[in-house]
């Protein structure tokens, strides 16, 4: 208790001296933060968290669980109720597979040992982000993004199989289907309150990352470690430092360098997922699930680590000439239109309504 009052208060009024000192860089990070949840986040993610929670609460789930266990239980163990997850944590982004296994805690058709083991690998970028975000706009090549969707992909399995091949597999619950009517609800009110909390995650680790900027506490940390490894540069562990902490502005940051580092850089981030990324995982867990999630912290690194180093090897792939173009493009940052902002507010204007209880009918 002592060591949390001597750490953390001076810790937290250091902050609340930053944020006052620094009130228009960090209002600048709060709005661009708001610029990626309205240009990238909400319109890649929020239709496939719905349709996750359509999927996850129907027997869709189970007949695609089938579908895809005759390949994954093959290749790397895994139970057969836990295909559609894999599958739709690649296809829907970060927070989709977490948030279809924390539904199956909560019906009990899996345990805390296969929800902590399944979590490792099923946390990944969706192919919208990486294709047309980190491929087409910011490396300006649709390869490269494919290139990096292939090696994380095949990370992800190699996690996959370490962790439940060979292991006993465990028997899935029967379980209830709910109404069409009520899952369709149900699905929507679950993704407007996920896209929220993603949003304010994004949004304050935006901010948070301007006020480290404008104090030079990443710069100085940046050139400390281009000391250590001047072949790097300090612009590489300034991307690799803002990454860790938000993955959208890290990979803007990476790819801006127009080099095989930088590339390389943004496979590692976009699997390791960046702090903003693990907190929103962790809010899709209730406190009393009993999820340990030491686990899953390890497992991001080597995630991270294996996608980077298969990216390097891939690297090659990317015809020259996309290369070129690539090597001429601006720095590619989210920018705002003037109905953006308007847009973006009204969007999560409607998705706290849907959240709002409805009103009791009188007898």
């Amino acid at each position: 208790m002592k060591l949390y009052r001597y750490v953390w208060t001076p810790f937290a009024v250091a902050v609340a001296v930053g944020l006052l000192w620094k009130t228009q860089e960090v209002t600048a990070g709060v709005r661009a933060g708001l610029l990626i949840c309205a240009s990238v986040i909400i319109p890649s993610l929020f239709p496939f968290m719905i349709l996750a929670g359509l999927i996850a609460s129907t027997q869709v789930g189970a007949v695609l669980s089938r579908l895809v266990s005759v390949f994954t239980r093959r290749t790397i163990g895994l139970p057969e109720n836990l295909g559609a997850v894999l599958l739709m944590s690649f296809v829907g982004g970060f927070p989709v597979g977490a948030r279809m296994l924390s539904s199956m805690l909560e019906r009990h058709e899996i345990d805390r040992e296969t929800a902590n083991r399944a979590l490792c690998f099923c946390v990944n970028a969706g192919p919208s982000f990486l294709i047309s975000a980190l491929g087409a706009s910011m490396l300006g090549s649709k390869t490269a993004g494919l290139l990096v969707l292939a090696a994380q992909i095949l990370s992800s399995l190699m996690i996959g199989a370490f962790l439940f091949y060979g292991k006993p597999l465990q028997t899935s619950a029967a379980q209830t289907v709910p109404q069409p009517r009520d899952t369709f609800v149900g699905a929507v009110q679950s993704a407007s309150a996920g896209i929220l909390s993603i949003c304010a995650f994004v949004v304050a680790f935006s901010a948070i990352t301007a006020l480290l900027n404008a104090l030079g506490i990443l710069s100085s940390l940046a050139y400390l470690l281009s000391r250590l490894f001047p072949f790097l540069g300090e612009p590489f562990f300034l991307a690799a430092l803002t990454g860790l902490l938000e993955v959208t502005r890290g990979c803007i940051a990476a790819s801006a360098l127009h080099t095989r580092a930088g590339f390389i850089l943004c496979a590692f981030l976009v699997s390791f997922s960046s702090m903003s990324i693990i907190f929103q995982v962790k809010s899709c867990f209730s406190a009393d699930s009993g999820v340990n999630f030491g686990m899953f912290y390890n497992s991001r690194l080597a995630h991270g680590t294996l996608t980077a180093l298969f990216a390097a090897l891939a690297y090659r792939l990317i015809p020259p000439a996309e290369l070129a173009v690539t090597a001429v493009l601006s720095t590619p940052i989210p920018k705002a239109t003037p109905n953006m902002l308007v847009t973006c507010a009204c969007l999560i204007c409607m998705c706290s309504m849907l959240l709002l209880p409805a009103p009791r009918r009188k007898c």
